[in-house]
């Protein structure tokens, strides 16, 4: 059955609608996503560094203290938090070492902004936004402590958690951004 006889059968409006959906992907506003696609590797890589810190650091202060104190608890539950956050970003590719992932002919990189799903845009948006709040809570541990640890650069360790957390949502409002341009046909100059 060839395409003619097969729109036959369609009304006016039910024709309209086929034409639109066929057309959204190819007519689609595509700016933004190449930046957007930066984004989720730094915000991945971020994550997961804000998470290792916390476990690095809750296992210090176990050894220090004798024991699991609450600020502990609240850095360990943080760090699997953040570690989840990055394997939810990664579509728990992590969960098998690079090298096993390259014998196995398995993607080491997340899919692109144009490989994913509207779900799995939305999923990734919105565990951006998770990892944010997870990284504010270990920051809010860090400076509460009032110990100062510095960064080489003489910073005070707090602060750079609360710049990934800022930087976290940054990327979820950019992720926020694309995805409703994603839902746009792109105006050409002169029209169509």
């Amino acid at each position: 059955m060839d395409g003619a006889s097969a729109n036959r059968g369609m009304d006016e409006g039910e024709l309209e609608l086929k034409a639109q959906r066929d057309s959204m992907a190819r007519f689609e506003d595509q700016s933004g996503r190449d930046g957007a696609d930066g984004s989720l590797i730094l915000a991945d890589a971020l994550t997961y560094a804000a998470g290792a810190t916390a476990f690095i650091t809750a296992a210090l202060d176990a050894m220090e203290d004798g024991g699991l104190t609450t600020r502990t608890g609240i850095l360990i539950a943080a760090g699997f938090g953040l570690w989840l956050c990055s394997q939810s970003l990664n579509n728990f590719r992590r969960l098998l070492p690079v090298w096993l992932r390259v014998v196995l002919g398995m993607r080491i990189l997340p899919e692109t902004f144009e490989e994913q799903s509207m779900f799995s845009r939305k999923r990734r948006m919105w565990t951006i936004v998770i990892a944010a709040i997870l990284t504010a809570i270990i920051a809010i541990q860090f400076t509460a402590d009032g110990t100062n640890i510095a960064t080489r650069s003489g910073i005070p360790f707090h602060y750079v958690l609360w710049v990934i957390s800022a930087m976290d949502l940054l990327v979820a409002l950019q992720w926020y951004r694309v995805i409703g341009k994603s839902n746009q046909i792109v105006s050409r100059p002169g029209g169509w």
